[in-house]
Formats: C-alpha cells, sequence, structure tokens
C-alpha cells in the first residue's frame, strides 16, 4: 500500500520536475532532504508526532530547506505534513529516483567486489553491461572481502555472481547433485 502511495508521489513530483527541466535538481534535492530528515531523530520525531500542529512541522521544513530545495520540493513536504504522510520521504526518493532513470536511460547497479575497482576496471564493467541492457548505468561500488575474488553485480532485482564464492558453492552443489 504505502509503495504505490510513494509512487504516486514520486510520479506528481517528477511529472513538475520533467515541465520545469529540473529532473536532477529535484533527485538531489529529494536525497538532501531524506538524508536530512533521517539523520535527525529529534526532526524525525517532531514530523511525525501526531499532537505537534502542522503548521509548526512546515514552518521548521520551511526554515531547514527554503534555501536548499526548489519550491516544488518544500511544497511536497508540505503536502505530506498536510496528509500525514512524511513517513513516506524514503519511499517517494527511492520511486523517484526509479521514475528518473527509467526517463534518463539509466539503470542503478550495485557491484560488489573482493577489492576496490580502478577506473580501468569498472569503465570495462559499465561497457558490458551497457551493452547487455542498452542503458547507462550508474554504478555503486562495494567491497566485500568475504567474496575472495570475482564480481559480484545486482541489477533492480538481478544477481549476477562471477563471484569465486559463488562458484565454490555451485561446484559443491553439483558434487553433491552426482552422489
Amino acid at each position: 500500500m504505502s509503495e504505490t502511495v510513494a509512487k504516486r508521489y514520486a510520479a506528481a513530483l517528477f511529472e513538475v520536475a520533467k515541465e520545469r527541466d529540473i529532473i536532477d535538481a529535484v533527485e538531489s534535492q529529494m536525497q538532501l532532504v531524506a538524508d536530512t530528515v533521517g539523520g535527525h531523530d529529534e526532526l524525525k520525531r517532531m514530523l511525525r508526532h501526531p499532537q505537534i500542529d502542522r503548521n509548526d512541522k512546515k514552518a521548521v521544513l520551511e526554515k531547514i530547506f527554503k534555501d536548499e530545495v526548489n519550491p516544488e520540493v518544500l511544497n511536497l513536504l508540505k503536502i505530506l505534513v498536510d496528509r500525514g504522510r512524511v513517513n513516506l520521504l524514503d519511499d517517494i526518493k527511492e520511486q523517484y529516483t526509479v521514475i528518473a532513470n527509467d526517463y534518463k536511460g539509466i539503470v542503478e547497479v550495485t557491484v560488489t567486489t573482493a577489492s576496490p575497482l580502478n577506473e580501468a576496471e569498472e569503465k570495462k564493467l559499465a561497457e558490458a553491461f551497457e551493452r547487455h541492457f542498452n542503458k547507462k548505468l550508474r554504478i555503486h561500488a562495494k567491497t566485500d572481502p568475504k567474496i575472495i575474488g570475482g564480481v559480484l553485480v545486482k541489477v533492480g532485482n538481478r544477481l549476477y555472481d562471477g563471484t569465486l564464492v559463488g562458484k565454490l558453492n555451485r561446484f559443491a552443489k553439483e558434487l553433491k547433485a552426482q552422489r
């Protein structure tokens, strides 16, 4: 239910941003707002507290974000306060990013390796997956020494496991199946 509602808010915000040609700015500002609210427990509690007046909540948001975000983002925040939906802020930000990426032909990719990729390795990996998906990639690199070697690539809900640990696990399953 909340994902559906978040998609509606995100889609409405995206349409306004597209119309005003501020898609990227709104995306980064939504990230700023989500990080700011998420990083301050007191602010989060205040925004979600049912006994604090809505106008007071909106005044606080305006004071914090007036010079930091576009009026469109600030208006969304005020609407969320009025409708008691501030708890959807992270979901709306995520859905907005999905919609914006789809519009721009970008795919979010998480690449996990045992050690950090150098620029040439990242470029080679990006080129391979860009050809596969026929879209631009936005790579988020992570390291995890537990995978020993190789690469684990997550694209949406798909997982491409080219790690040494993954290969060893598959090999072990094959051996068990042959018994």
